[in-house]
């Protein structure tokens, strides 16, 4: 799979979704002149959700690493959905 870069102003950004039985983090990328877009849901850890709820950029996210399973679980999951996103929904990429 392709390794690919966004534009530095597309940012992650972590919203808290309590209203199930498992607690979860719905994940959008916000992008200049775009409403946010739904990306993921991933099972909610303080660590995962203290990075993304202020917004962390994608390219700063994709490059992280850290024993935090929880953190690694999103960093991945963003590597592998991120080529789809900049297809779809035509993501400005990085020069």
């Amino acid at each position: 799979m392709k390794r690919v870069r966004v534009a530095d102003d597309v940012r992650l950004i972590g919203v808290k979704n309590f209203s199930g039985r498992v607690k979860l983090v719905d994940y959008y990328l916000q992008v200049p002149n775009q409403s946010n877009i739904y990306a993921f849901s991933k099972i909610y850890t303080n660590n995962s959700y203290d990075l993304c709820k202020a917004g962390i950029r994608v390219n700063d996210l994709i490059s992280r690493r850290t024993r935090d399973t929880g953190v690694m679980r999103v960093v991945k999951y963003t590597n592998l959905l991120l080529p789809y996103f900049v297809e779809e929904y035509a993501l400005p990429l990085a020069q």
